[in-house]
């Protein structure tokens, strides 16, 4: 019955080496999978905004105005302040 094994210590820490290994590398692919996804998603997919879900609300307008670019910030905030009185 000469029989030979790990401490518990060396067991316990062999795991804990082994178990963070398998999670960076989970991790490490993982990241890369799902911003190698968001980047082809993004290209691809333009941003279009239809005109009839803006209606006949100024403000929807202004605010669309603005998020495209065709006016200022400045001219955005009097606009607004005229708008909402």
């Amino acid at each position: 019955m000469n029989k030979k094994g790990l401490s518990p210590l060396v067991a316990t820490l062999l795991l804990v080496v082994f178990a963070l290994a398998i999670g960076t590398i989970t991790m490490t692919f993982g990241k890369n999978y799902t911003t190698g996804a968001e980047e082809d998603t993004l290209s691809e997919q333009p941003i279009v905004i239809a005109n009839d879900a803006i209606g006949t609300d100024p403000l929807k307008a202004l605010q669309l105005e603005y998020i495209q670019g065709k006016i200022s910030q400045e001219e955005y905030l009097q606009r607004q302040k005229e708008l909402t009185g």
